[in-house]
């Protein structure tokens, strides 16, 4: 039976929604421009998140070193009590979170022809089990096939994150699809694990240099649910 593992951020919902807010709430920054403010901190965050699970940096210095060298790349200084003031509005506004109505039908779909679903997130345990209720996702999803990299201790792209998600729910590698929106932890990391992997890239991201290609990409006006129908 093939099984659906999903990312959560940017994946099921618009992240760049509540990032957006945030950014109108605490700083004069160009509309035009936030989408790529967003795109940095993602990829500043990417950079250094795996060092909150050793002890090597506290969650507040991660939060403070993304958003600094987002904002710098427009040539923006941010000090850090900015950067934890922003933090703070962000997570206030994720709170406010929507599944995207095409992911919801996905999910529907998935559910009624007995596809197995499963979550594969990294984030702190308890902030992304907030926005995993905010979004309802255990009316689809069943609470022991959500994996969060902070309770796991493992961060995407780990394959040991990927395995351990694979064992739990007895998963067959050939029938497994993983979609996310980001190549490098979400693609390169199913890929390696073996599983089949499908990009949903709906910012209109550059494919970046790997050794992994991905089965299928979404594109903005791609659909997730007709996409998961053709499995």
């Amino acid at each position: 039976m093939t099984s659906v593992l999903f990312d959560l951020d940017d994946t099921l919902y618009d992240q760049l929604e509540p990032f957006k807010k945030a950014v109108q709430k605490n700083f004069l920054f160009p509309t035009s421009q936030i989408e790529d403010l967003y795109l940095f901190s993602r990829s500043f965050a990417d950079e250094v998140f795996p060092l909150t699970h050793t002890g090597e940096m506290k969650l507040e210095d991660m939060y403070v070193y993304r958003m600094q060298n987002a904002c710098a790349q427009f040539g923006m200084q941010l000090t850090s009590t900015q950067a934890l003031r922003f933090q703070e509005d962000y997570k206030y506004f994720q709170g406010q979170i929507e599944l995207f109505a095409d992911a919801k039908r996905a999910l529907s779909y998935c559910t009624h022809h007995n596809i197995s679903l499963g979550l594969i997130t990294n984030g702190p345990t308890n902030h992304q089990w907030g926005k995993i209720q905010q979004l309802g996702l255990l009316h689809w999803i069943s609470e022991r096939n959500i994996f969060i990299s902070s309770t796991v201790g493992f961060s995407k792209p780990d394959i040991h994150l990927f395995e351990y998600a694979e064992q739990s729910m007895g998963l067959s590698k050939k029938e497994t699809y993983y979609i996310g929106d980001s190549y490098e932890n979400d693609i390169e990391g199913a890929k390696n694990a073996g599983w089949k992997a499908i990009w949903f890239n709906h910012r209109g991201r550059k494919k970046p240099q790997s050794q992994f290609v991905f089965d299928q990409v979404l594109k903005r006006k791609s659909s997730l649910y007709e996409t998961i129908q053709t499995l």
